[in-house]
């Protein structure tokens, strides 16, 4: 997830409010949910707090795209 996490009054959390442990390190999945507003996490921390963590769904960054035929590609018959 990664990023800290949004509370309901708009204040943002970036460590568990019972003991600290930084957000950015999951100390277990217990379930993962997609939903119409993104993906649903219920984590634990290392203490033991059950956290619920959303992950807005939003465009992704391209790896690779397809642009056509390379100019390798023999020509298609009748050309």
């Amino acid at each position: 997830m990664g990023t800290p996490e949004t509370q309901t009054d708009g204040s943002v959390v970036d460590e568990c409010p019972r003991c600290g442990w930084p957000e950015s390190e999951i100390y277990q999945v217990l379930s993962r949910h997609l939903t119409s507003e993104g993906v649903v996490a219920y984590t634990r921390c290392a203490c033991g707090e059950v956290q619920v963590r959303v992950q807005p769904y939003a465009a992704g960054r391209v790896v690779t795209a397809s642009c056509g035929p390379s100019r390798t590609d023999p020509a298609p018959p009748g050309l």
